[in-house]
């Protein structure tokens, strides 16, 4: 297949939220060298500008050379054991073992022309360099921008020292020509004062703080914020009273103690509420939100009701940017600004405390979630990992070093569990081998429970060794503890292993006795009615549906009962698997498609790999060979970047007997060029297919070319939803249609684009719909992309001017 398959959205670069200025030279010097090496480090010190250079200059020539870029933003990463996983998430490779990563990224890349952007590395210098130089010989089509304090030092690295923005000469006579540091100032002068303009009265001025400050973009944009309260003049004046005589000394240290200097007069500037502020925030990793910030950097001496005027005064001062992220607004350093406030925070002697604040407060939320997850509040708490993940894993590092064995334990468990939900089994599994490999087991069902979890995701991940030891293990503890809920963990666990390695009546008995041992020992946890799910897919295999079925009911009427999602997808998703194997794909499919939209909604991408899976089945079962195919191809695909393998043999027997059924109806050209097609698809598009939202291709009857207008055999029948005629909104374009690329829209970015033409948010219109905001974003991006617009109001105003739809 090819290496382009199934990716999510997350590859893309960050979007500019400011003018980019300037770097014509540099620009043209890494497209230069770009055409003769692969790998260009960007390096110089912090503040100068590298990541937006590396940005603007991976655009330009992706669009050039019509490449793919990928961003991979390594900020708020510190341990090297996850750049491997970091980077595969850019890839669309969300989740590996740390072992199989470097092969799955090798594996990835193999064929595929791609820039590869890696943003920050000077924190994990080498375990980038080691990344790099692997990756390099192994995907002869790869290019690499790193941004870095200090080169890689990889053979056939090009470095590019990024100096600071050309300024005016000194010296010079009458009003200086405007170069690029100047219009830098002029362009952030007039975001923070309106109407403020580069005229010939405060051009001198304004050349001579450029110069004083070295042209380093950073601090620059600081002194353009205190134009608030000072003119130009005044702030050159002020800064020549900092700025320390450093003529002869080495320009590197200049430059460093001019950034160095803004930053302190940024610092002097700021109220001592503004600046405590600003040392606590430092422990955070990543962007937050004000409710977090409150609780972690707030005390006696610093009340939680102030936080929110002091990190807009930090705002506005641009120490703290504003960003927007899922609908919320949540606030971020760049690093610089973070190193600079846990210096002063070490000084002050408060990096433990507030440390420990942080990790009170996330261990917390993770080990009160792994409760509420059986109930109707998980679909809110796997939203707080997904947006927490960085802050998260700095969070566990910290426990590691310093938490006592209980609570460490307690984190883990619920940290695994969230992160199985998400189907991210490597990065779960991960934590908790860490846990396990850290400290020494102590007594109670907490320590059986994490070597059970940790033998599970090996078993998901066909890891059968590693499991068989870990269940060993877990299994004399809750022996020798009398421990029912813990065996019966132990034999959830067992059963689930068996069923990979085939062994249907094993894991058949297993299951069983963890259903009974989980019943008499009470346990209530989310991955509980997993028991029944397996059970469910275990007697479908072993040739009794009705058996399934009864199983997969219990799932169902229970989760229901609790509110839960997760869980009942599955269950859903193995009736409809129940249903598929007793001979009836069409009756299946509702089942499958209710699953589906369920996994879609919770981010569940190895829940998605299965369920389109299944769907593909059954699409190729009822003679829609070409969808099914595709949806295949797709379901692989996926699959393979969740790291997972958890289908067991007897599924390959199932996707082999529907394959040769696809082939046959399609003959070998059409079924391999179905296949392809799949390969290709992005995940958003394979889901809007299985779930019949999309039309579906479908393949000519070489026998009949009167049909071959789009009724052909295996498709839908015309009229029907996948049909070619009954006037679906993604039908061809016919006279009078609204532009160009109209015609592609899905029938429910149709709906989107109308409701966004009556001017709802995209938030409103998921409350509408009763789908995620996510998912309306995804949709929304994809419509712009398709009509070739920039706009929300391009998109309202094409909608407004396209024919009423013929019924």
């Amino acid at each position: 297949m090819p290496g382009n398959g199934v990716e999510p959205r997350s590859v893309r670069p960050p979007a500019e939220l400011t003018s980019f200025v300037g770097r014509r030279q540099e620009l043209k010097d890494i497209a230069r060298l770009l055409d003769r090496c692969r790998l260009v480090t960007l390096a110089g010190p912090g503040g100068v500008g590298k990541t937006r250079l590396a940005l603007r200059a991976a655009a330009r020539f992706g669009a050039t050379a019509g490449e793919d870029v990928a961003f991979a933003d390594l900020a708020a990463l510190r341990e090297p054991g996850l750049l491997t996983r970091a980077v595969g998430e850019a890839l669309g490779l969300p989740d590996q073992t740390p072992s199989c990563a470097p092969d799955a990224l090798v594996h990835h890349l193999a064929d595929r022309e791609l820039l590869l952007v890696l943003d920050t590395c000077e924190h994990l210098v080498n375990a980038c360099a080691t990344l790099a130089e692997v990756l390099l010989q192994n995907a002869p089509r790869l290019r690499i921008i790193a941004t870095s304090r200090q080169p890689l030092d990889v053979p056939g690295e090009h470095t590019l020292v990024v100096a600071p923005l050309p300024r005016p000469e000194p010296g010079a006579r009458g009003p200086a020509r405007t170069c690029d540091s100047m219009t830098l100032f002029a362009e952030r002068a007039a975001a923070v004062v309106p109407g403020w303009a580069l005229t010939d009265a405060n051009r001198a001025a304004v050349a001579l703080l450029c110069r004083r400050l070295d042209g380093i973009p950073l601090a620059i944009e600081l002194a353009a914020v205190q134009l608030r309260a000072l003119s130009v003049e005044q702030i050159v004046d002020r800064l020549d009273r900092r700025l320390p005589q450093m003529r002869g000394r080495r320009s590197g240290l200049r430059r460093h103690q001019t950034l160095r200097a803004a930053i302190d007069w940024s610092h002097e500037l700021c109220s001592p509420g503004e600046r405590l502020l600003w040392a606590r925030l430092s422990v955070f990793a990543a962007d937050v939100d004000l409710e977090t910030a409150e609780r972690v950097c707030a005390d006696a001496g610093l009340p939680a009701e102030r936080i929110f005027e002091l990190i807009a005064g930090l705002v506005a001062k641009s120490v703290v940017l504003r960003v927007d992220r899922e609908g919320t607004v949540r606030y971020r350093m760049l690093d610089i600004m973070r190193e600079y406030g846990a210096e002063r925070l070490a000084e002050a002697g408060e990096t433990d405390a507030v440390q420990a604040r942080a990790f009170e407060l996330f261990s917390g939320v993770i080990v009160r979630a792994a409760g509420e997850l059986r109930g109707p509040a998980q679909r809110s708490r796997l939203a707080w990992f997904r947006r927490e993940r960085a802050t998260i894993r700095d969070m566990v590092e910290y426990g590691l070093r310093r938490a006592p064995d209980d609570v460490l334990v307690a984190v883990a468990l619920g940290l695994g569990r969230s992160y199985a939900l998400r189907g991210l089994v490597g990065e779960a599994r991960h934590w908790s081998l860490r846990v396990i490999e850290s400290r020494a087991e102590g007594p109670g069902r907490a320590w059986t429970e994490i070597l059970a979890l940790a033998g599970m995701l090996a078993a998901m991940q066909d890891d059968l060794a590693p499991a068989r030891d870990l269940l060993r293990r877990a299994e004399r503890r809750a022996l020798a503890e009398d421990d029912l809920g813990g065996l019966g963990y132990v034999r959830q666990v067992e059963g689930l292993a068996a069923f990979c390695a085939g062994d249907l009546d094993r894991a058949t008995r297993r299951l069983e006795e963890a259903r009974a041992l989980h019943r008499r020992a009470g346990t209530e946890d989310v991955l509980v009615p997993l028991t029944d799910v397996f059970l469910a897919v275990t007697r479908t295999m072993a040739g009794d549906p009705e058996a399934a079925v009864r199983h997969a009911d219990a799932v169902v009427r229970e989760t229901e009962a609790a509110g839960e999602h997760w869980c009942r997808s599955y269950g859903l998703a193995a009736r409809g698997l129940a249903t598929l194997m007793g001979g009836d794909p069409a009756g299946a499919l509702p089942d499958l498609r209710a699953g589906l939209r369920v996994k879609r909604d919770l981010d569940d991408r190895l829940g998605v790999a299965l369920v389109l899976d299944m769907v593909g089945c059954c699409l190729a079962g009822t003679g829609d060979a070409v969808a099914g195919v595709r949806l295949l191809a797709a379901a692989d695909r996926t699959r393979d970047r969740t790291g997972t393998s958890m289908f067991g043999p007897r599924h390959a027997l199932l996707r082999e007997h529907h394959e040769r059924l696809a082939r046959v109806t399609l003959g070998d050209d059409a079924f391999r060029a179905a296949l392809d097609a799949g390969a290709k698809l992005d995940l958003e598009t394979a889901i809007e297919e299985a779930l019949d939202e999309h039309p579906r291709p479908t393949a000519p009857d070489p026998h009949d070319r009167a049909r071959a207008d789009g009724h052909a055999s295996g498709g839908a029948p015309p009229g029907s939803p996948g049909g070619a005629s009954g006037g679906a909104p993604g039908g061809a374009s016919g006279p009078g249609a609204p532009g160009p690329a109209a015609s592609v829209l899905t029938r429910r970015e149709t709906e989107i684009a109308g409701l966004v033409a009556e001017g709802l948010t995209n938030r409103q219109i998921a409350e509408l719909l009763v789908i995620a905001k996510r998912t309306v974003d995804s949709h929304l991006e994809h419509i712009l992309a398709k009509l070739g617009f920039t706009s929300r109001a391009q998109v309202a105003a094409w909608f407004a001017q396209r024919p009423p739809e013929r019924t």
